[in-house]
Formats: C-alpha cells, structure tokens, sequence
C-alpha cells in the first residue's frame, strides 16, 4: 500500500455542518513511512465521538460486516513516519467482548448479539494491519472453553493474531512475562491489578472493540469492555457485594483492601443520600443487582481503567441486543436483536459510552458510573448533548446535532427498581 502523509487545508466552502478539514498527501514528506497513526482528525479531537454509518441488511451477512470494517479501520489509519506516530513495531492489542454465549451448538443467530462480531474484529485487524503495524495480540477473560467453538482461534489462527488463554490459571501458574501488575492509587477495592500481557505495556497501542448490546449494568460498552483484560480473580467485578475475595486462595489477599467492603458500603450511602439515581434500589433474592452491587462494580471497574490506556474505543453496533447480555430478556424470555448499523468510536472511552447509552435510547444520568467517573476525576461531562458529535463517512467527519441520529431502544434491567424479573422497559 503506498504510503499518505498528511498536511491540513482549510475547507473554504463554507458549508454548514462540514467541520473536518480535508487532508491532502505531502509530496514531499519523508518516505520513511516506517508508522502508523490515528487519523489527524480523530486524534485532534479527544472530546468527540464520532458515528460510522454502516449498511449492512442482515446480520448473517458476514461477508459485508468485514469490508465495513476493514473499510473503516482504512480510513481511521493512517501511515506516518515512527517519529509522527507509533513505530509499525508497536504491538496492537485488541479486547473484543468475546464473553460466553453458549457455544456453536445452540441458534447461531439468537446468540450472535451477544458477542462482537467475529467478522468485524477479522476485518477491523486486517484494516489496520494494512497501514503498517504486523503485531497483534487478543486477549479476553471469558469462557476459553468456547473459543473453538464460536471460531474465534481458527480466526486468530489463520491471522497469525496472538489469541492465548491467560485467565484460566492462577497468577502463580502463569510464566512471569505472561502478566502485568499495575498499583492503583487511590485504589477502592484494589491495591494492584494484574493484566493479561501485554495488555497496559508500555509499547502497546489498544483498540477497544465492545458489543453494542443492554446489560445489568447498562449497556455494555467500551468500559466495561476493559474488564475482560484482566487476569483471573481479578475481572470478577460482577462476583456479588459480600467479600469475595476472602473466598480467594490467600495469594491474592494483598492485591485487595482489607477493608474494601466497608468503603463500598460507606461511598453507596453517601451516594443514596447524594440521590444517586437509582442507587437506593435492593437486589431480589439473590447479591446480584442493586445499588451497594452496582457500587462495588463500579469501584472495581474505576481502580482497573485508571491505570489502563486506550488507543481507540469503539462500539461495534451493525446490531444490538437488549436483555441480560447473556441472551435473555423481555420476548418472552428471550433478548432480541436488531439492526442498528452503526459504530461508535473515539479516544474517550466515558464520552464513547454516554453516546451509546444515548443511542440505546436510555437517559446517560441514570447510571452511576458517570457519575462516579466524574467523582474520581476521570471524566468531565455527563449530558451527552455537551459531547461533540460526528458522522464519520469515507474519511470524512460531518458535525450533527445528537437528537437528528437514529436511537435503537436496548431494553436493560439496570437498577429497575426492584422488577428484574419482569425487564423493566427503562428505555424511551
């Protein structure tokens, strides 16, 4: 592929709404061409998220899933000399949410929403491997036991994607290099985490890849994405709200707080009080769900993403299912998808997931984490209007207004005030 440098030009038309500049090759730019870069645009804007519109009719239609993303991981690429960017010796980590969904024995169809898109991932990689970066790693903590199954390692495999099982062992069974430890200051519940190497390394570019899809926690989107990078015993943030860590070989004690309970239980009654929305609700017959459960989530959720660095976060939307996460919701019994074709992407992972929310039909100031992700000093904003929007169109960013999208309602049992099992239609 020859290679483009990029100079900016100022757009002299004057049309309304066309914000992007168009970028022009440099002629006489060095021919290193020995990096890669977000493209100027994207990486110029930090604060946006920006909307691709994808076509695709059905999603069975495996075939146009991966030119749309290898299409758009094209345009979002772009080649520069290392100095400019990252060298092409970079290693590209990708997190897809590749969670359990029951392996290929059951309707492939009813289970594909619950996972991203194994043709978009295929596709997006190739895209980006194209402008330069040949290294690529996969990791993710569910469920190796559907790997196989769901084609995930043949797809690795035939790739030559680094895709290992690295949560399935205890830390002391693992090689040394095969994870990394991060310290979490200001830690709530953890005093270190372990990561699957070589997620959070220094030489390392991220590219967050979640599933537009409902879930207890909200619509599960590039954040809670980020669970699924660390290693075993620690991605358990959905474990319950009791000390489930005193339930771990006493290996793992010193990576928690002694005390992370009571804190968890001191911040949810501040928050109560505070009016959290939402927050004061009790979970039915079981530790699952509620206001002091979706406390511990989010505190655990906020001590792992403080430490880890996102290159791009990103929302694969070609289609979307409501319910649990896991397949199940309000039709009767079952989540359903739909085909909401679009993906949501930008450097802010918290901005990416208020718009998705937004875009799932749901009110972003009714979940908890943006709030406490403003408390802990890792977001900004929180009104989703207050978010700089863009269409994203063959490499090109038209600004719009977020009401003029299209929202596909994701109906969620997040919080619904004690009627779980009914699936509380929260959404508009």
């Amino acid at each position: 592929m020859k290679r483009r440098d990029f100079i900016k030009v100022s757009s002299a038309s004057g049309v309304a709404g066309l914000i992007a500049p168009e970028y022009l090759p440099l002629r006489n730019a060095s021919s290193a061409g020995d990096g890669f870069d977000l493209h100027p645009f994207i990486k110029a804007h930090p604060e946006a998220v920006f909307i691709n519109p994808t076509r695709v009719r059905k999603m069975t239609k495996t075939k146009a899933i991966h030119e749309a993303a290898r299409k758009l991981a094209s345009e979002m690429f772009v080649k520069v000399p290392s100095d400019q960017g990252y060298a092409n010796s970079t290693k590209i980590t990708c997190k897809p949410n590749w969670t359990c969904n029951g392996g290929a024995e059951d309707d492939p169809e009813a289970r594909l929403g619950i996972t991203t898109d194994l043709h978009f991932i295929e596709g997006f990689l190739n895209g980006v491997k194209a402008v330069g970066p040949q290294q690529f790693y996969l990791r993710e903590c569910a469920c190796p036991t559907n790997w196989e199954s769901n084609g995930w390692t043949a797809m690795a495999e035939r790739n030559n994607f680094d895709f290992r099982d690295l949560s399935s062992k205890d830390f002391w069974d693992l090689a040394e290099d095969d994870l990394i430890f991060r310290d979490i200051p200001g830690g709530v519940v953890f005093n270190k985490v372990a990561f699957m190497a070589p997620m959070t390394a220094d030489d390392t570019f991220l590219i967050n890849i979640a599933k537009f899809k409902a879930h207890m926690m909200g619509i599960t989107g590039a954040i809670k994405n980020l669970q699924g990078i660390t290693a075993r015993k620690f991605h358990q943030y959905c474990g319950g709200i009791f000390d489930i860590f005193k339930s771990y070989d006493k290996r793992y004690h010193p990576f928690f707080k002694s005390d992370y309970m009571a804190n968890i239980k001191a911040l949810h009654e501040r928050h109560v009080a505070e009016g959290l929305p939402r927050w004061d609700t009790v979970p039915i017959g079981s530790s699952m769900g509620g206001g002091v459960f979706m406390e511990q989530w989010v505190q655990r959720m906020m001590d792992s993403y403080s430490v880890t660095p996102t290159g791009i976060n990103m929302v694969e939307g070609i289609y979307g299912l409501d319910g649990n996460g896991f397949g199940s919701g309000s039709h009767d019994g079952k989540g359903k998808n739909y085909m909401s074709n679009k993906v949501i992407f930008g450097k802010d992972a918290f901005r990416v997931d208020i718009v998705s929310h937004w875009l799932a039909g749901h009110e972003p100031g009714n979940f908890g984490l943006f709030h406490i992700g403003i408390e802990r000093g890792l977001s900004d904003v929180l009104d989703p209007f207050d978010i700089p929007v863009y269409l994203w169109e063959d490499g090109k960013a038209t600004k719009v207004k977020l009401d003029t999208l299209k929202r596909t309602p994701l109906i969620t049992n997040y919080l619904t005030f004690g009627n779980e099992a009914q699936h509380e239609d929260n959404t508009i």
